[in-house]
């Protein structure tokens, strides 16, 4: 059986976790001894449900997108995520920025989700661009990338046809200027603030808000069969989640 530190190495040959944003926390964050790994699970977040999850299922380590210690933690007691992890022997690495900025991360998987072509990395590597097939009206892309995505989503007034495409899951509205700078004709992120919509209409160009979860869960599944093709020794499954935001 494969061990934690060469889960970890695996990890960091295609998203080096020197390269994570200097207010990011990824890495081996909880470490239960440098053990062998048999079951994983593979996350976005570690909810109260993925916890129960791997718990019941006796597994060894998991790996999440979202950090399970982020920010300041004053003080540890029974109900934090990583002290249930650690009394139950569960090891977490998270892999946040550093899998963001990846070449075969985050942003590349959404472009392969939106069938975008000649994709390439912004000059930061905080978005990639790239091109569809023939250009579309704003309102007939939002439509498109609501399909792509199983997504609800929000998206600016915006009358030009888009047809180069930046991508940044998550939180990447203020992404916005540079993805114009770039020759982006539309920005496909998580996150939407009413004043960058605002400022992408100013600017004229497409801003679509499809979700947080929405953007990113896909990079999950593929991080989970990039882990499971390489260490055949051991079950890695992505955990049973779904976004918690409802829409009506």
């Amino acid at each position: 059986m494969s061990r934690l530190s060469e889960i970890y190495d695996y990890i960091d040959s295609f998203a080096p976790f020197s390269s994570q944003l200097e207010w990011d926390n990824s890495g081996i964050l909880v470490n239960c001894g440098n053990c062998d790994v048999s079951k994983a699970l593979v996350t976005l977040d570690i909810t109260a449900e993925v916890l129960e999850e791997a718990i019941n299922g006796k597994y060894d380590l998991i790996v999440s997108h979202h950090p399970i210690i982020f920010g300041s933690l004053s003080a540890l007691t029974e109900r934090i995520p990583a002290a249930i992890c650690f009394k139950n022997g569960i090891s977490v690495i998270s892999a946040h920025t550093n899998y963001d900025l990846s070449p075969i991360g985050v942003n590349k998987v959404l472009a392969q989700k939106l069938n975008l072509h000649n994709v390439v990395s912004s000059n930061d590597n905080c978005f990639m661009l790239g091109e569809l097939d023939k250009p579309m009206t704003s309102d007939l892309f939002s439509e498109y990338v609501s399909k792509c995505l199983s997504a609800h989503l929000r998206y600016n007034d915006c009358i030009k046809e888009i047809k180069t495409v930046a991508v940044c899951g998550g939180a990447g509205s203020d992404f916005v200027s540079d993805a114009k700078k770039s020759g982006a004709d539309a920005l496909v992120t998580g996150d939407g603030k009413y004043h960058e919509f605002l400022d992408a209409t100013d600017k004229e160009i497409l801003l679509v808000s499809a979700g947080h979860y929405e953007t990113e869960f896909p990079a999950v599944v593929s991080l989970c069969n990039l882990l499971g093709a390489k260490f055949k020794d051991i079950q890695f499954k992505v955990a049973e989640q779904k976004t918690p935001i409802k829409n009506i």
